[in-house]
């Protein structure tokens, strides 16, 4: 009976330090937040117009900004998962972002999600390609796309033609505004 005991205990033991350890592991190894630079759209829209440009450039720092403010507003990405801090890398098409998260209110965790992105008028619309966590393959399906509003914050008058992904940058182009679109302008 002491024999029995003691095993019980031992196994008790190791659980609680195996699990002790597997919320040690998975815990962020950065300390990150939701806040972010607001990006001015609407001035350097106007300013493209004042140069006759049709197109505007966006950095990787501002698709960042947007991404983390599109988190900021609804931190809540799924049913048991609350993001807490973020960091986004543009390359090319692809958007990497390197997310704190609480899962079911009670175990933080760092995961890194590889998105593809594309655009579908008026949002820049994320795929999830690839999730990880500390280097463990997470299933494609825990998580949804996610929405990058642009084309919101621009002036009615310019509608996006399409988005071309460089090296850390954006390429936004637009249509040329219609006759209509002119006559609603002036009134």
């Amino acid at each position: 009976m002491k024999k029995l005991f003691i095993t019980l205990f031992v196994l008790v033991f190791l659980a609680a330090f195996a699990g002790v350890g597997a919320l040690y592991y998975v815990k962020p190894d950065r300390n990150l937040d939701l806040s972010y630079e607001a990006v001015p759209l609407k001035d350097r829209a106007l300013d493209m117009i004042r140069r006759v440009s049709p197109e505007m450039i966006l950095t990787g720092e501002d698709i960042s900004n947007l991404a983390i403010k599109s988190l900021a507003d609804n931190p809540q990405v799924e049913k048991d998962v609350l993001v807490t801090g973020a960091d986004f890398t543009l390359e090319g098409d692809q958007l990497i972002a390197d997310l704190n998260i609480i899962w079911k209110n009670q175990v933080s965790a760092g995961i890194q999600v590889t998105y593809l992105l594309r655009w579908d008028n008026p949002n820049v619309v994320a795929t999830v390609e690839k999730a990880t966590m500390k280097g463990i393959t997470l299933p494609n399906s825990m998580f949804s796309d996610r929405l990058i509003p642009i084309g919101d914050d621009l002036p009615k008058l310019l509608k996006i033609k399409d988005l071309v992904w460089g090296d850390g940058q954006v390429k936004v182009l637009f249509q040329k505004p219609t006759l209509q679109d002119l006559q609603q302008l002036i009134g």
